[in-house]
């Protein structure tokens, strides 16, 4: 397959080095030392499941690359619509395109730009990040989950997920993608905004009884307000997200990775998003709307 990966961070980076050793033309877009590190060097993953390294085909556009099968999305969520010109010349009445972002609303823009029937969901459980120009750490988990946006498991999203299983990630191909992406929010609403104001990975924050119960409240927050928007989460998935977590390796949280290097953080995507429908439908989201007051002060004060 011919794949266009917009985004080679954490993740971007990570899924298309797995699907460049398998033997797929993969095409990433980068930019700045990052995108230098990679034309110079080739990518290196140094993974829990085994290091490599590749050459690789890159640039800040996909101009040097044809129309692709498939489109992976990858940049921050406030990026996503201005991200579109970058690989739209990459986009044909056959090509595929697959969200592997955070929040809820990506499809929604993607499809505005390119239609409905291109776009397919997706969620990522990953703890990778950027390293260093050209260098994926890949600490944790691996997996995805795709699925059509009309709740039915088509051709496509089996070769699809054919393609990554050979590729030695773990594809799971719901029905109902929605719910896997509104449920992917609890996990993120819980620990992306409490681990980056305390400067902690995942795992810490469950290590201590006052900050757990913290992460359990953000997470019930969202689980009421999505029930409210018509996606029937389960109090339960609070509880089994905190688990898993806790049997996992070290997650640094996206949101932490950004804050580190002084990058703007998508809080408005995560718990600002839960803040918002809780008021839409007049449910209290006091945790989430607190941790959104603090990084958005935060985002607004620029670098550290």
């Amino acid at each position: 397959m011919k794949i266009l990966i917009a985004g080679a961070g954490g993740v971007g980076g990570y899924y298309g080095g797995m699907l460049a050793k398998a033997g797929h033309d993969v095409f990433f877009i980068a930019r700045g030392a990052h995108l230098d590190a990679l034309a110079k060097n080739g990518l290196a993953v140094k993974s829990i499941n085994g290091d490599f390294a590749i050459p690789v085909k890159c640039g800040e556009d996909g101009r040097a690359f044809p129309v692709a099968d498939l489109v992976i999305v990858c940049v921050k969520s406030y990026d996503t619509a201005s991200t579109i010109d970058l690989y739209k010349m990459n986009v044909g009445a056959q090509t595929t395109i697959l969200s592997l972002q955070n929040g809820i609303d990506n499809e929604t823009i993607l499809a505005d730009a390119f239609g409905e029937k291109a776009l397919i969901g997706g969620i990522s459980f990953i703890g990778s990040r950027v390293e260093k120009p050209g260098i994926i750490l890949h600490t944790a988990f691996g997996h995805i989950s795709i699925g059509e946006l009309l709740d039915t498991v088509s051709d496509r999203i089996l070769t699809i997920a054919d393609a990554f299983a050979r590729a030695s990630v773990k594809c799971r191909t719901p029905e109902n993608i929605k719910r896997e992406i509104y449920g992917k929010m609890v996990w993120n609403v819980g620990f992306n905004a409490i681990c980056t104001i305390l400067d902690c990975d995942a795992r810490a924050l469950l290590l201590f009884d006052e900050t757990k119960k913290l992460v359990h409240s953000a997470m019930e927050e969202w689980i009421k307000v999505a029930v409210a928007d018509g996606v029937a989460l389960t109090p339960e998935m609070a509880n089994k997200n905190i688990e898993i977590t806790l049997k996992g390796g070290e997650v640094i949280p996206s949101m932490l990775v950004d804050r580190r290097k002084g990058r703007k953080m998508e809080i408005d995507t995560f718990n600002g998003k839960v803040a918002a429908l809780g008021e839409k439908y007049k449910i209290p989201t006091p945790v989430n709307a607190t941790v959104t007051a603090v990084l958005r002060f935060q985002n607004s004060s620029g670098p550290q």
